[in-house]
C-alpha cells in the first residue's frame, strides 16, 4: 500500500476507516482474462456479503449480463450498469436510475453503424441485439442472452440503453462519423484492456459511475465516505474519485494508478479478494 493509500484508509484518529460498501468493476477487475471469477475473489465477496458489507457491481455491461454474475456470487445490492447510465435492483428489477440515448440520436448512430457494416450491439429494454459477421457467433450470443440481427437500426428506432462497438477500425470509423455530432451530448467511452479489443461504449451523456455510486450509497444508507471503489480503466475514474477509498488494479494503466489511493494486485492475482480482506473484513 502506498503512503497515500494508508492516509486515505485511516480515520482522523489514526484507526482504519470503516468500509461498508465496495463498488467493483467487472472486466479487468473482479474477472480474470478468461472472464471468470477466481475462487479467492468469489470467497471474499461471499464473506463480505455475509458480514453485511454492500458489494455493488459497477460495469459497462448491460443489466441482465451483470445480474447473472451477481446471482452467481450471491450479491443482492443494486447493480450499476451501462457505465453508470442505469442502476437496477436485482431483487425485483426496479430501475433506480435509467438514462437512455434519445430516439433521434440512437437512430443516427445505428444507421451509421449499419452503413459502415460495423460489428456492434445495442441494448433496448433488456434485449441486447448484435450485428456480427463472425462464424459461430450466433451460439455464443445466445449463450449470453443476445440476439443476432442484420441491422442495428431496426432495434434502435425508439432509443437505446447503450451501444457497444469492437475493433480498432470500427471504433475509429464510428468516432469519425458520430463523434463531431454527439460529443458533449452523449458519453462516448473508448478503451482497451487485456480482456477486450479496442471498444467504444455509447450511453447517455449524464452517465457517470461516480454519480451512480453516490445514488447507491444513498439508497443503502451508507455515507459515501465509507465506500470503496475498485477499477482498472478510465471509465472507472469517476467512481474512484468520489469513493472514500479508491483502488486501482495492478493491471490498470498509469493514468488510472496515478489518481487513486491504493494500487493493489492485478486481476490475475486476486486483487479484489486482497482489497476486501484488507479494508472491509
Amino acid at each position: 500500500m502506498t503512503a497515500a493509500g494508508r492516509g486515505a484508509a485511516e480515520g482522523t484518529g489514526g484507526g482504519r476507516r470503516r468500509v461498508r460498501l465496495i463498488a467493483l468493476d467487472l472486466d479487468g477487475t473482479l474477472m480474470r482474462k478468461d472472464h471468470t471469477v477466481s475462487e479467492a475473489n468469489a470467497s471474499a465477496v461471499h464473506d463480505a456479503v455475509e458480514a453485511g458489507i454492500h458489494i455493488v457491481l459497477a460495469t459497462s455491461r448491460w443489466y441482465l449480463l451483470a445480474k447473472r454474475t451477481a446471482g452467481l456470487l450471491g450479491i443482492h445490492s443494486p447493480i450499476i450498469c451501462n457505465n453508470g447510465a442505469m442502476v437496477r435492483d436485482p431483487s425485483d428489477g426496479a430501475r433506480l436510475l435509467d438514462l437512455r440515448v434519445a430516439a433521434d440520436a440512437a437512430r443516427d448512430i445505428a444507421s451509421v453503424a449499419d452503413e459502415l457494416r460495423c460489428e456492434g450491439m445495442v441494448t433496448v429494454d433488456d434485449v441486447t441485439s448484435v450485428v456480427t459477421s463472425r462464424a459461430g457467433m450466433g451460439a455464443a450470443a445466445a449463450a449470453m442472452g443476445m440476439v443476432v440481427v442484420e441491422r442495428l437500426a431496426d432495434r434502435a428506432a425508439g432509443g437505446a440503453e447503450s451501444f457497444l462497438f469492437f475493433g480498432r477500425d470500427t471504433v475509429d470509423a464510428m468516432l469519425a462519423r458520430v463523434g463531431p455530432k454527439f460529443r458533449g451530448e452523449l458519453n462516448l467511452a473508448t478503451g482497451y484492456s487485456e480482456t477486450f479489443p479496442p471498444y467504444l461504449n455509447i450511453v447517455h451523456g449524464g452517465a457517470d459511475k461516480g454519480r451512480a455510486l453516490a445514488l447507491v450509497c444513498e439508497h443503502a444508507g451508507v455515507p459515501i465516505e465509507e465506500s470503496m471503489a475498485i477499477g482498472d480503466a478510465a471509465p472507472d475514474l469517476e467512481m474512484l474519485r468520489v469513493a472514500g477509498v479508491s483502488m486501482a488494479m495492478g493491471n490498470a494503466p498509469d493514468e488510472v494508478k496515478s489518481q487513486v489511493d491504493v494500487v493493489g494486485p492485478g486481476n490475475e492475482d486476486d486483487g479484489v479478494a486482497w482489497a476486501i480482506r484488507e479494508f472491509a473484513l
